[in-house]
């Protein structure tokens, strides 16, 4: 059945708003559970890594003081929490911001696949976005304020480079270098956008003045906003230190390990051409710094840290550069 864009973007935003529903609401929470009240979590986000991750944070506060106004039954929810100190406005805090940035990331998924760059059919299309919402919504078995947002800058950022890639405009680089240091402001994963601008940019001019140029501007913005927080909080203090022998020790994060490969492998099948394979292996080289920091703070079985480079090598699977002129 051929479905018109405003069709394919109800459907898909409809999806992402029902899986994620499901996620939270039929599924009990353990990973998270200690941070679903407003002391535990205050805490945290002023602590550690969590405290240079302040925008998405701001937003859960906001959204819970909104709900805390509200007269809700919340028993109709009927949630079974594990931790007696849960409150159901802060888990309902979650949902919505999450909700909100999956549903706005859906859409977004979707008009990149529209684009004249994109080799695709529609039903390939429908599949692809939808492939990148289950994989975002299976993730949240760790909830946190701060991913999904971050998966959203994300494929914003990819949108506005395939416009800079068409016209290297002064005032597109401008939006791409905003849009960098809002996003360090709600999470480390931003550097992954000045992988996939040198991963495109060296696709389409090699290693020309063209492409190190707004690659190196981009670091920049990234480093002067990445270590401004922590000189502003005067603390460079992480959460889980070095984890490199549980990485490679225990089962479970053993696991972690092969979802990246299997994700990885994933779209290096449904590539478009052998080019579109070298650019998604270029973008995983031009990410090793954030991989290595992945398997040396972070855990290997919160498979949530794969997904910003999984969804972005999804849509460079199947993005022609030689299209934009």
């Amino acid at each position: 059945m051929k479905l018109n864009l405003f069709s394919k973007l109800l459907f898909i935003m409809l999806l992402a708003f029902t899986v994620n529903s499901f996620i939270y609401f039929s599924f009990g929470n353990i990973y998270s559970s200690k941070i679903l009240n407003y002391a535990d979590f205050s805490k945290q986000f002023h602590s550690g890594i969590y405290q240079y991750r302040i925008l998405s944070g701001y937003l859960i506060f906001w959204i819970y003081e909104t709900l805390s106004t509200l007269n809700i039954d919340y028993s109709i929810f009927k949630f079974r929490f594990l931790e007696s100190r849960s409150e159901p406005q802060m888990y309902l805090s979650f949902y919505i911001l999450n909700t909100i940035f999956l549903v706005l990331s859906a859409a977004l998924l979707l008009f990149i696949t529209e684009t004249k760059n994109f080799i695709a059919t529609n039903s390939e299309k429908i599949l692809l976005v939808s492939v990148a919402v289950f994989a975002i919504a299976i993730t949240q078995f760790v909830i946190v304020p701060y991913d999904v947002s971050s998966y959203f800058l994300i494929v914003l950022f990819f949108y506005l480079l395939l416009k800079y890639l068409e016209k290297n405009s002064d005032f597109n680089l401008i939006i791409l270098v905003v849009i960098l240091m809002i996003s360090t402001l709600n999470r480390e994963t931003s550097a992954l956008s000045i992988s996939l601008a040198a991963t495109l940019l060296y696709s389409k001019y090699g290693l020309r003045k063209e492409m190190i140029k707004p690659v190196l501007i981009l670091a920049l913005t990234f480093i002067a906003v990445y270590f401004g927080m922590r000189f502003l909080h005067e603390s460079f203090t992480t959460n889980d230190g070095n984890l490199l022998f549980q990485n490679f020790s225990e089962p479970k994060n053993i696991l972690g390990f092969l979802f990246w490969m299997v994700f990885f492998l994933f779209t290096i099948i449904i590539a478009k051409d052998q080019h579109a394979k070298r650019n998604i292996i270029l973008f995983h080289v031009f990410s090793i710094p954030y991989v290595l920091m992945c398997i040396y703070t972070g855990i290997m079985y919160e498979i949530r840290l794969y997904i910003p480079i999984f969804i972005t090598s999804l849509l460079i699977s199947r993005t022609d550069i030689s299209k934009i002129h």
